[in-house]
C-alpha cells in the first residue's frame, strides 16, 4: 500500500511501514496508519527474525529500497 504523499509502503508480513524517502521503518497502528512517534531506522533493524518474516513481496520491496531501486 503506498501512500504518495509520504512515499510509505506497508510491509504487511511485518506489520511495518517503510519511509522510502529515508528508510525509516514505523509499526503499523491497529487501524493501519504508521505510528510516526515510534519511527526505527531500516538500516539498524538486525533481526534475522524480522527480516525471514518477510513475505516474498515485502522482501521484495526492502532489497529493492536497500539497493536503490525504491
Amino acid at each position: 500500500m503506498k501512500n504518495k504523499g509520504n512515499k510509505m509502503i506497508l510491509l504487511e508480513s511485518v506489520g511495518t511501514y517503510l519511509d522510502i524517502n529515508n528508510g525509516m521503518t514505523y509499526p503499523a497502528n491497529v487501524n493501519n496508519t504508521p505510528d510516526m512517534s515510534n519511527p526505527y531506522p531500516l538500516s539498524d533493524i538486525e533481526q534475522d527474525e524480522w527480516m525471514l518474516s518477510l513475505s516474498e513481496e515485502d522482501f521484495d520491496v526492502v532489497a529493492g529500497y536497500l539497493s536503490g531501486l525504491v
